[in-house]
């Protein structure tokens, strides 16, 4: 159980990187061999001797100094004992059974805490997303894609939020139901604890992930509410898993065309979905373009510039369905 709760208060810690927090762990596991507690230590040590200890790259920014290790043990002990009730796991960065792919960008995640299969991200993975509002062509679109990259034994990766993201892992689920896969090939990344399914109408959806072969996982550990920072955040993982995104329907601004942003710069690859230049996604854009004009500030003009359009002039693919993306990649 210390393990857990050292684990738990290291990935809260929020002035280290995981590269710092991986060496800080280390050498606090170093203390242990030394007949020191790491628990102990990490609760009452100084900012200025975990900065030490972790290789703290004095070079980067420190916008707030805080430092109050005997709160984050406290709420670490909480989690712990969350996670030991509803059988949640963690994966650190570095151990075996953490996703290689994810292993491979700048900024990962210090620890993964996952309920189900989290060997699913060990296979070929594709991140499938897209807008809340989605048209009925791109319902179709997120669900048959997803349906044939299951039964082709890929992990389909995204978000659990409604619309795209909801109705990708709604596919690999079907396809497993079907016959056509082995296992709930998809893996659902969340932006809080994963004992806090958001939203609250895709709890059996959840379920159904996680007692069938698939994986939901977060790298906030259990208790930890979902934030607007945090869907920023949980964007980068969902690009992070695999080699290549797929974009469902994104009107200019979409959150999902921040996650092409993240895979895009992972150099991993980025395609949208016919379905995204559908009639009804058009008029869908348009709506959301002429709302942005009437709003002031470089955040609209910002976004009014990030659209599918832009990514496909830029020589992002176009694809039909999931038989055509796996042509091309």
């Amino acid at each position: 159980m210390e393990n857990t709760i050292l684990a738990i208060a290291l990935s809260a810690v929020d002035f280290l990187n995981a590269f710092e927090k991986t060496l800080l762990l280390q050498e606090l596991k170093a203390l242990e061999r030394g007949g020191a507690n790491p628990l102990d230590f990490f609760k009452a040590a100084s900012y200025d001797q975990i900065a030490e200890l972790s290789k703290r790259d004095k070079e980067r920014p420190l916008r707030v100094r805080r430092w109050n290790p005997q709160e984050l043990v406290r709420l670490a002990k909480k989690s712990a004992m969350e996670a030991k009730v509803l059988g949640v796991n963690y994966v650190l960065l570095g151990c075996d059974l953490y996703p290689p792919l994810l292993k491979e960008i700048p900024d990962p995640p210090f620890a993964l805490f996952y309920r189900g299969n989290i060997r699913a991200l060990c296979s070929k993975t594709v991140s499938v997303v897209g807008t809340r509002r989605l048209s009925p062509e791109g319902r179709k679109a997120a669900k048959e894609f997803s349906y044939e990259a299951a039964a082709a034994g890929y992990c389909v990766v995204s978000g659990l939020a409604l619309g795209a993201d909801g109705c990708a892992h709604m596919g690999a689920v079907d396809a497993f139901f079907d016959g056509r896969a082995g296992t709930v090939n998809t893996a659902a990344v969340l932006a809080c604890g994963v004992d806090n399914v958001f939203p609250p109408s895709h709890k059996k959806l959840a379920g159904q992930i996680i007692q069938n072969g698939g994986v939901v996982l977060s790298e906030w550990a259990p208790g930890v509410p979902g934030e607007k920072w945090r869907f920023v955040s949980r964007n980068r993982i969902i690009a992070g898993l695999s080699p290549a995104t797929l974009v469902v329907q994104a009107p200019p601004g979409s959150g999902a065309l921040l996650t092409a942003d993240f895979a895009l710069g992972y150099n991993r690859e980025v395609c949208f979905h016919e379905a995204c230049f559908c009639k009804n996604a058009l008029v869908l854009s348009g709506l959301v373009h002429k709302n942005l004009e009437a709003q002031s500030g470089t955040a609209a003009a910002r976004k009014i510039e990030t659209r599918p359009e832009v990514y496909v002039a830029d020589g992002a693919r176009v694809v039909s369905s999931f038989e055509d993306f796996s042509r091309n990649f």
